[in-house]
């Protein structure tokens, strides 16, 4: 069996793994190995065509990490994508402006927006939808490509090893400490020691994580989820929110008492499917380019899931999107408007047309769980009231929508290292956390400091 060692071992090369790398570097770390199960950057390719059947699906792993394919919006607030809880302080929040600055020099085009007092279009309507914004930049799904890859090569012009395809079977653990990890790549079993890892497995490596760290005695906890739906309609229908800020927030409370909130807002934008392929769970996305634009707009409409509706949300959203697409035999569920909300649907057709060929059609009503199902009706209803547009018969919805959050590790803030395991900093998307692209980086750049200054103090001694 080959081996390799390092001092630093970072598993995933996302937003949280390679801003750790960044932050080891700029501190003088040099000795610094990104592992990646999946493939470069320019094998990250999704074939067109109605069929979604690949076995190694490149959507959701690869350089890059998942954000990779998604729209870009790179959300600058330290309480965006953590559910609203206050995970960073105020001297950690500032570390935004190095992600921003990272952003802004590996890509071509980038569009600011500023937070907005009040969403007019709203007006009259607040009872119902309450409106926020915040700071945003904008690199669309073309730049954020763009960015994942040419970071990914700045750092290893750096110093960093990016080791592409390599897939981590074992966390190496003993006497409760970290040892590295034992994988394989094309070439066979290889290790990789190190003194210190961080694990950034996103999404796609959410169930591997979780199995290791459960066999090794660490106590994971639950907490919310998210499941939803996506609309997909005229970009004039949307519009009139859009031109006020483009990826609005509109909070609604359905008469269950579900929290249900717009997310993800793509202007002139597609929808495509993402394969979360360890879980076996095919959702949709959307996605918005900044030098191309299609005459529809759409958003996510997502439902949180909490402790106070089901005891375990992660378990709960998870069997929800397999239970949609079973429907199906796997494929994500496409409904007219008309179909799924026949009192409400008003108007004359606009002209859409899905434009996502690799869904099937299908009945949300009959799929969704009918708690989820009212509390979507309810959120469209109230949109469909601010702007009456969206209410038209062929509006377009897609199902499910996943954001379910890995199982909570239990983490110290200040550094993002494990309380149980010794050596180990679990950070990004796979500690349970967070859900966005800046939320994830930024717990990256804390983990490497804090390694950067272990490593430091230990030579020092």
């Amino acid at each position: 069996m080959r081996s390799l060692r390092c001092t630093a071992l970072i598993l995933g090369s996302g937003p949280a793994g390679l801003f750790a790398a960044d932050a080891l570097l700029r501190a003088g770390v040099t000795d610094v190995v990104i592992a990646e199960r999946g493939r470069t950057m320019a094998g990250r390719v999704c074939p067109p065509g109605p069929g979604c059947e690949c076995r190694t699906c490149p959507v959701l792993e690869g350089e890059g990490g998942a954000g990779s394919f998604s729209d870009g919006k790179i959300t600058l607030s330290a309480v965006r994508g953590t559910h609203s809880q206050p995970l960073f302080t105020e001297v950690q929040a500032e570390q935004l402006d190095v992600i921003a600055a990272a952003v802004r020099r590996n890509v071509s085009d980038t569009v600011d927006y500023a937070p907005v007092p009040e969403l007019s279009a709203l007006a009259g309507h607040e009872s119902r939808l309450r409106g926020e914004s915040y700071p945003l930049l904008h690199v669309g799904s073309d730049g954020i490509r763009e960015f994942g890859r040419r970071f990914s090569a700045e750092l290893q012009d750096r110093g960093v090893r990016l080791l592409a395809g390599v897939d981590a079977t074992k966390l190496r653990i003993g006497d409760g400490r970290v040892r590295g990890v034992v994988g394989r790549d094309r070439s066979g079993p290889l290790t990789i020691d190190a003194e210190v890892v961080v694990a950034a497995v996103g999404m796609v490596g959410t169930p591997w994580l979780e199995q290791q760290l459960t066999a090794a005695g660490v106590r994971l906890e639950t907490g919310p989820a998210d499941i939803g739906i996506r609309l997909e309609t005229s970009a004039a229908a949307l519009d009139p929110l859009i031109a006020q800020f483009y990826d609005f927030k509109a909070h609604h409370t359905s008469p269950g008492g579900i929290n249900v909130r717009s997310f993800c807002v793509n202007g002139h934008g597609y929808i495509v499917n993402e394969f979360h392929r360890p879980l076996n769970i095919r959702g949709v996305n959307g996605h918005s380019f900044l030098h191309q634009r299609s005459g529809l707009s759409n958003l996510a409409i997502l439902a949180t899931v909490t402790e106070a509706f089901t005891p375990d949300p992660k378990a709960y959203v998870r069997d929800t999107a397999r239970a949609i697409t079973a429907a199906t035999g796997g494929y994500p569920v496409r409904q007219p408007l008309a179909a799924f909300l026949p009192d409400v649907a008003s108007g004359q057709p606009l002209g859409v047309t899905a434009s996502n060929p690799k869904t099937r059609p299908g009945d949300l009503r009959a799929v969704l769980p009918r708690p989820l199902a009212d509390a979507f009706a309810s959120y469209i209803t109230a949109l469909g009231a601010a702007l009456p547009p969206v209410l038209a018969p062929d509006t377009v919805l897609y199902a499910p929508e996943i954001k379910y959050y890995n199982y909570r590790v239990p983490i110290d803030p200040g550094t993002w290292r494990s309380r149980d395991i010794t050596g180990l900093h679990v950070v990004g998307n796979a500690a349970g956390y967070t859900a966005s692209l800046s939320a994830a980086a930024l717990s990256g750049l804390i983990a490497g400091q804090a390694i950067a200054d272990h490593v430091s103090a230990t030579i020092s001694r």
